[in-house]
Formats: C-alpha cells, structure tokens, sequence
C-alpha cells in the first residue's frame, strides 16, 4: 500500500516565518537598513566625490504633482534610473528612512543649465519634510561664457536671489557648495584680466557668508585661495557681535 503524505497545515509559526520574511528588511538594524538605502540611491556624478542630486532642466514645464513628484519631474536628477523612486514608494517607513538619509546627506546641486528664477517653484515641488531635511545645496558656476553660443550665462545677482529665497525655504539648510567649471574660470583675453574671476569668488563668499552658510569651492585655484580670507574678513566685519561665524 502507498502512502501519500499530505502536507501539513499552516501554522502561526510559519504564517509568522513567511511574513518575517517578507518583512525581511525592516527586520535588519536600522544602520544597516541605512546602508542598504545608501548603496541604492547611490547615483556617480563627474563633479566631486561625494553624494549629489545632480538638478538638470529639460524643459520649461513642471509634471503633475504627485506624493513623489519630487524626483520625477522635470528638472529631473541626472543619472537617476528610478530606483529612487521605487524606493521611495515601497511604504510608509521605508520611505521616511530613505528620504531623510537623501536629503539630509545628498547636495542638492543645481547645473548651470537650470534655470534659477525656477528655483522656487522646484522646490514646492518637494514635501515639506523632504525641505526640512535639506542641509547642503551647490551650484556648477560658470563666471565666463562670451565665446561659448548656447551655454546660459547667470548673474551673481541670481545667486543672491535665490540664496534668500532658500533661506525662507530650507530652514535647516546648512552649507553651500560652488563647483567652479575650470573650462569657464578664466575671461577671454578680450574680456578682461584674470582677476575678474576672483572677484567673483569674493562676491559669492562674502554673500552667502553673510547669510551664516559654510561656503566649499571646489576646485579652488590656489593664486585666488587669498580671496576666501578677504571675504571672511569682510563677512567677520559685517556680523561684529554675532554669535554665529561662517566657516569659509
């Protein structure tokens, strides 16, 4: 006579292990849940080492707003294939965790080609949390673009406006960082001399110093590494009797 042998009923215990293992990754240590979200959201940009939200504008008109309409409108973040997105949207937790580590860690850096009279209405885009989270912003510079067709040119009293309008808009907002392109550093022959350039380092330092952020400038040419201490001077003079010194 054969046997058959059915298979045994569920019980609690394995209705718990399944769902266990489902829920595998809310299991795991929060730093490692952390590191997880780091390797997925990790996105290589060609501009400095470490973590951007590299901001390119691809068009004049902003896609509906959704719960996660902050990464999937356009200015989009370059290089991002939508893992960001899923990730965002798995639930509730997971998404909390994997926004404040992307905020909070990640520069928000804005391309050249972005429009920045658009900054304000980019950033309604994001959730009010994902706002309080943003502690660095950047910006690719280019001071000097006469020869170059095509290539959006900013004033440095752009980079005012919109510093103080972040101010109002990010309240943790922390550190500004300008990623000086080398190939638009340096005038024309024609335009002028050398030292326009570092005028412009002056400007930005002592600007953004006055509104109590540490200011990075990468790559910094050393004969106009002097400018960054003028402008701290100029900043330390502004603010006599202030608690707060700016680090630049």
């Amino acid at each position: 006579m054969n046997f058959v042998q059915l298979p045994r009923p569920v019980t609690r215990d394995a209705k718990a292990t399944t769902s266990n293992k489902r829920a595998h990754l809310l299991g795991l240590p929060p730093e490692l849940r952390l590191k997880i979200y780091e390797y997925a959201l990790a996105v290589p940009n060609e501009y400095m080492d470490r973590p951007l939200i590299v901001i390119n504008d691809r068009g004049n008109t902003f896609t509906s707003r959704g719960r996660y309409r902050a990464l999937s409108m356009c200015p989009s973040w370059v290089g991002e294939d939508g893992t960001a997105r899923k990730l965002l949207a798995v639930n509730r937790q997971i998404h909390d965790e994997a926004e404040d580590l992307l905020y909070s860690r990640y520069t928000l850096f804005f391309l050249n080609s972005f429009n920045l009279d658009r900054a304000g209405d980019f950033l309604d885009t994001l959730s009010a949390t994902a706002r309080n989270r943003i502690r660095s912003v950047g910006f690719e510079i280019f001071f000097f673009v006469h020869t170059q067709t095509g290539v959006p040119k900013r004033t440095l009293r752009q980079y005012e406006q919109v510093g103080r309008m972040m101010m109002e808009r990010l309240p943790q907002w922390k550190s500004v960082i300008f990623y000086l392109d080398p190939r638009f550093y340096f005038p024309s022959s024609t335009v002028g001399g050398r030292e326009l350039s570092a005028r412009g380092v002056l400007y930005l330092a002592t600007i953004f110093g006055s509104m109590g952020k540490e200011v990075h400038f990468y790559p910094m040419q050393s004969a106009h590494r002097h400018v960054l201490d003028e402008a701290e001077r100029i900043v330390r003079r502004g603010s006599r009797g202030g608690q707060d010194r700016p680090s630049l």
